[in-house]
């Protein structure tokens, strides 16, 4: 049977959803569970290097096993791995940078790829990503029950580690789901967003309203102009616009759970100059046209504050620049070049995208890290020329009289 599998929101849908009881698809959705699990543990257990060797380890099964045929449709994204690899290690050898982390970037990239291959082919049910989702919920709804505050709830990271986990299981439980063709649960968006609150972090909450409220929009699609949809997502964003960079604390006096949020906002806020837009502006300042084909060492490039923050750009694009140069760019520019098919074509993902390119501008969660993958299954899904296809959501809301729509 081969592994990719003709998604349901093509002309057979039922076909689609018996696929879940065959032997081949439990055992990769099992595969993709135990991978985004320990990508999950990863972040934040004590041992980094027995869970970068699983993790590695069953990325690796993954691509092996997704990889057994080379379909003509998916030599872009084969291309596209061995391009990214040639690339880290070139700029690699002409920065300087450090070596012990070429083994485990290499690993990485070729793992997350397996576990974005996996995706994109359609091989992982969705029970295994309703599990490990609501799995981590429940701890983190354990934590606010027994009194824990959000600062101290993650031992190996700070505050911001809980809108990343949360948004990297969501995000993932929401593609298997799309590319299954299954309706949209808006559940799973909406605990998100509300433990993100929990967790004050700006960036986080952000990006977890947009997921919850760019899915509500979807879900409306076919039943509400699309002048009013427009509307709604503009006064969306200036109302939270005003939310996170005004004084909230009378909205927040009796909120315990808000307030704490609103309170980090606040504080943050009344800063003359954000510490981020700071450091972002010196490896901007930094770059020339070496550093720009050949990307950059942190650890050695002029950086008055890099021992203090210490050398983490808190962005994942710059991440990526640094390490990969000219090809860095390239993604960038495949970012936005499947953002738009997306916009045309797929909503859903166009939502899920935006919301991990929001989250992860403000942290460095990926490249190269454990959920690279989520990168990746974009791209991919863009290469393989699968973003072509109009999702059937939109086929279903295009076929609709004008006369129904609100």
């Amino acid at each position: 049977m081969s592994l990719d599998q003709q998604s349901p929101t093509a002309s057979h849908p039922k076909q689609g959803h018996a696929v879940d009881r065959t032997p081949n698809k439990l055992l990769f959705g099992m595969l993709f569970s135990f991978c985004l699990a320990l990508s999950l543990a990863r972040f934040v257990w004590p041992a980094q290097l027995l869970m970068s060797f699983l993790l590695s380890t069953l990325g690796l099964v993954a691509l092996v096993l997704t990889s057994k045929t080379i379909e003509k449709k998916y030599l872009k994204i084969y291309s596209f791995i061995g391009l990214f690899l040639f690339s880290f290690l070139v700029s690699s050898l002409f920065v300087s940078a450090r070596t012990d982390r070429l083994g485990h970037v290499v690993l990485f990239i070729l793992a997350n790829a397996g576990i974005a291959l996996l995706l994109v082919k359609g091989c992982v049910p969705r029970a295994g990503a309703y599990f490990v989702f609501y799995t981590l919920a429940v701890c983190f709804v354990a934590l606010i029950v027994t009194g824990v505050d959000a600062r101290d709830a993650l031992t190996a990271t700070s505050y911001n580690g809980i809108s990343m986990m949360l948004l990297a299981a969501c995000i993932s439980l929401y593609i298997v789901l799309g590319v299954d063709g299954g309706k949209i649960d808006l559940k799973p968006a909406l605990v998100t967003a509300l433990l993100c609150i929990w967790a004050i972090g700006r960036s986080g909450i952000l990006s977890s309203v947009f997921l919850l409220g760019g899915l509500a929009l979807i879900t409306l699609q076919g039943r509400i102009s699309s002048r009013y949809v427009y509307i709604f997502v503009l006064g969306l964003v200036f109302f939270f616009a005003y939310l996170f960079f005004d004084n909230l604390g009378s909205l927040s006096e009796d909120n315990v759970l808000l307030g704490n949020a609103v309170d980090n906002y606040s504080a943050r806020s009344a800063d003359e100059e954000s510490p981020r837009l700071v450091m972002w502006g010196n490896y901007l300042n930094n770059l020339d046209f070496f550093r720009l084909v050949f990307g950059a060492n942190i650890f050695t490039d002029p950086w008055p504050q890099g021992e203090e923050f210490g050398y983490n750009y808190h962005n994942s694009w710059i991440s990526l620049h640094s390490q990969t140069g000219l090809m860095g760019l390239v993604v960038i520019a495949l970012v936005g070049l499947s953002l738009l098919k997306f916009w045309k074509n797929n909503k859903l993902f166009f939502v899920l995208f935006s919301a991990v390119i929001i989250r992860w501008s403000t942290d460095t969660g990926i490249f190269f890290e454990s959920w690279d993958f989520l990168v990746y299954f974009f791209i991919f899904y863009y290469l393989s020329g699968k973003a072509d296809k109009p999702d059937r959501r939109a086929q279903e809301s295009d076929a609709r009289p004008l006369q129904d729509r609100v």
